[in-house]
């Protein structure tokens, strides 16, 4: 280019300047080249020494910001490179980083104590915010505070952003605006934008979206911390999302152990969002739809393939549905139709929108711990657990649960605790919810253990006894019938508003011999045989049997009594009717054991067999407490005496006529009884029929044998003493002589 002409047309303008105003333009000229040397010198060392990174770092626990190389050829307009800032504001930790960063600071602003930036560009922008457990307390606001005013930051490059360990991957482009008043003054985000092509959204490296299209709108209304603190900030912003990408696929799988894993795979699902939010309110037209396939294995290995479906309508109302088709075999399936009236969103208290929702959760959803279930029921004794699956109709009226609703578990392991034993087998279950007086909602749950055995609570790993087809009913008992139970007289304890009903039947003992541990093993026991147990129990809240049956039986059963040795068959039959509150004193009265074809030897070595016997137990009281203690009366049908006879001596030791007592048919018997730890003490034993008579009372403890005995056939009688192995037979005055000798017993 020639510039002769412009050269020319200059000298013609300056030879038009006055001579007298020549030296001075040359010196304004002068000064206006030294003052932008000075401020290019000045300026530009302060952007590449130490010196501008100190300034801007006075209180680095706020904020901080580092830059690499950087220039400015005009006041106000700057440009610098490898830029990264930091702070943190309450728990949020944030930090941004671009490659490049350019633009212009309004200088006379700054004689106001204002920071006026109305143009800034940025290159290759990433970015994100952490929450921390610790909050950094905000500083009391004050009056005199720099203004910050970013009139326009726009990017055309960002790489990517994160949030608490969502992550999301451009390309894209942002224009925001804000203003920032310090030392606490107010603070507005201006109308900005964002807009990503192709991005990636993933949550803890598992992608949730990719090559999605985001736009976003958003600002938020100039306010104090103290009109919009915290969340509340989001009663001030307006937002508007639209989202169209190609979700990942969800992978679930079950190992042996019932353990879940979740993740996300490539897949071809879709999203689509276009959500408005004004000020704490979803606007009406606000949709979402979001389809995700799944896929992985279940708990025994084979193949699952479904898909998830959320959508999200806005009018009046929010609507959320949810569905994943039923396919036959497969565990997974769900339906939910839930609408939350009004289009306000709680957010401080998301449990203020429970009143305003209403709808249906019906499905099947596979769990890697089923323990949650035990607390649906105030029952502490009892606990399920175990992976598997839930099957779930739930309907919902403005935020309760409504009566009809119903739970369903095909398979869980449960484990019960009852009068000290600790009953355990895998089960299936199903639950509901009934409709009580005053619309009061009154939880149920009918279990069933197809297999189950049951072990001592104090060896849980040796079970004795197994069985099949146990069954356990859980009722919630209603308010009116809890009212009752407050009345004077009543059981006034909180337990008593649940009921169980627990029922099982010819369970197998394969050694009878476990149920020693209840009995005074020295003077009574079980020395073998296998048998049946049965039970029928009514329980409360706290797992305390009220009343029910235990009936325990055996074949060709080996029995230690008094030091005699029987064999035959067993038939216990107790009946229980809780007698105080603390669940171990029972009322046994009415319970019955039976001897059948019972065959024994006496001390003297004589053998009998098919014997008999029937015993009831009246005004009978049991402590299960270890010791176990039995008191009360008995009545009891026997075949003949001659049992009776052998606990206290040989039979060629008594008079000859004694055996005629022993072939003159069957005895009536009453008798006092009480066994505690291991001492059994019989007292006021009267036995008799139309031939005889017979008294006796006897005390066992340990190897110790302490009694009498009278018997009378007609016209002759006798006695006997025992103690220990010394036996004094009185045959004159017998009866006075029985008479004389106390009661062992009260």
């Amino acid at each position: 280019m020639n510039s002769a002409p412009w050269k020319s047309q200059l000298r013609s303008y300056w030879d038009r300047v006055p001579p007298n105003v020549r030296p001075w333009l040359r010196r304004i000229a002068l000064g206006l080249l030294i003052v932008y040397a000075a401020y290019f010198l000045l300026g530009n060392v302060f952007l590449n020494t130490p010196l501008g990174p100190w300034v801007a770092n006075r209180k680095p626990e706020k904020f901080q910001i580092q830059w690499g190389p950087g220039i400015t050829l005009w006041p106000g307009r700057v440009t610098v490179w490898d830029v990264v800032m930091k702070g943190q504001v309450g728990r949020t930790r944030w930090s941004v980083q671009a490659g490049k960063a350019k633009g212009s600071v309004a200088i006379l602003p700054l004689l106001h104590k204002e920071v006026r930036v109305p143009d800034v560009e940025a290159f290759d922008v990433s970015g994100g915010a952490d929450l921390l457990e610790v909050r950094k307390p905000p500083p009391q606001p004050r009056p005199g505070g720099w203004v910050l005013r970013f009139d326009r930051i726009h990017t055309g490059s960002i790489k990517s952003g994160h949030f608490a360990g969502l992550e999301l991957q451009g390309p894209g482009s942002a224009e925001v605006g804000f203003y920032k008043q310090l030392r606490g003054g107010a603070l507005e985000l201006m109308p900005s934008t964002a807009h990503f092509d192709k991005a990636r959204l993933a949550y803890k490296g598992d992608t949730l979206l990719h090559d999605a299209r985001i736009d976003a709108r958003f600002a938020i209304a100039r306010h104090t911390r103290a009109q919009a603190p915290g969340i509340r900030k989001l009663l001030m912003t307006d937002a508007e999302l639209n989202l169209d990408g190609v979700s990942a696929a969800v992978k679930t799988v079950t190992d042996k152990q019932g353990k879940i894993t979740i993740s996300t795979v490539p897949g071809q699902g879709r999203a689509h969002a276009k959500l408005a939010f004004a000020r704490g309110s979803l606007k009406p037209g606000s949709e979402l739809r979001w389809h995700m396939p799944v896929t992985g294995t279940d708990i025994a290995g084979k193949p699952r393939e479904g898909a998830l479906d959320f959508m999200l309508d806005v009018d009046r109302d929010i609507v959320f549905k949810a569905k994943a088709p039923a396919h036959e075999g497969k565990p997974l399936f769900l339906d939910a139709d839930l609408r939350l009236h009004g289009n306000d969103i709680p957010l401080q208290d998301f449990k203020a929108a429970l009143p305003r929702t209403s709808g249906h959760v019906v499905g099947r959803w596979e769990f890697s711990s089923l323990r949650w279930l035990g607390h649906l029921f105030n029952a502490p004794w009892l606990a399920l657990d175990g992976s598997g699956a839930v099957d779930v109709d739930m309907q919902v009226v403005n935020g309760k649960v409504a009566a009809g609703s119903r739970i369903g578990i095909p398979e869980v392991d449960a484990v019960a605790h009852v009068m000290g034993s600790r009953i355990q087998g895998r089960a299936r279950a199903a639950g509901r919810l009934d409709a009580g007086p005053n619309d009061e909602l009154l939880p149920s749950l009918e279990l069933v253990m197809d297999r189950f055995n049951i072990a001592a609570e104090d060896a849980p790993d040796r079970p004795y006894v197994e069985g099949q087809n146990l069954r356990l009913d859980l009722q919630t008992v209603s308010g009116l019938e809890r009212e009752k139970l407050k009345q004077p007289g009543a059981v006034k304890e909180v337990r008593d508003a649940l009921r169980a009903h627990l029922v099982f039947a010819d369970a197998r003992v394969p050694d009878l011999r476990v149920y020693n541990r209840y009995l005074p093993v020295t003077q009574m026991r079980f020395d073998g045989g296998a048998g049946t147990v049965s039970g029928d129990l009514n329980l409360d809240g706290a797992g305390a049997v009220g009343t029910g049956v235990v009936r325990v039986r055996g074949s060709g059963t080996q029995l230690h009594f008094a030091g005699i040795a029987l064999r035959g068959n067993v038939d216990v039959n107790t009946q229980l009717r809780r007698a105080d509150l603390t669940g171990h004193n029972f009322n046994i009265d009415g319970s019955r054991v039976t001897l059948n074809g019972m065959s024994f030897t006496e001390p003297g070595g004589e053998s009998r067999s098919g014997w008999w016997a029937r015993i009831e137990l009246q005004r009978a009281r049991m402590d299960w407490d270890k010791p176990v203690t039995v008191s009360g009366r008995a009545n009891i049908a026997m075949k003949d005496v001659g049992f009776l006879l052998a606990l206290f001596s040989r039979k060629r030791d008594y008079p000859k006529w004694v055996f005629k007592m022993i072939d003159s048919g069957q005895a009536q018997v009453s008798a006092n009884l009480q066994w505690r730890d291991d001492v059994l003490v019989l007292d006021r034993v009267e036995a008799s029929n139309q031939r005889y008579e017979l008294k006796a009372r006897l005390r066992l403890k340990g190897k110790s044998r302490v009694g009498s005995l009278y018997a009378n056939w007609g016209v002759l009688s006798c006695a006997v003493a025992v103690n220990n192995g010394q036996r004094d037979f009185h045959m004159i005055h017998a009866k006075q002589w029985y008479e004389s000798q106390p009661n062992l017993l009260r």
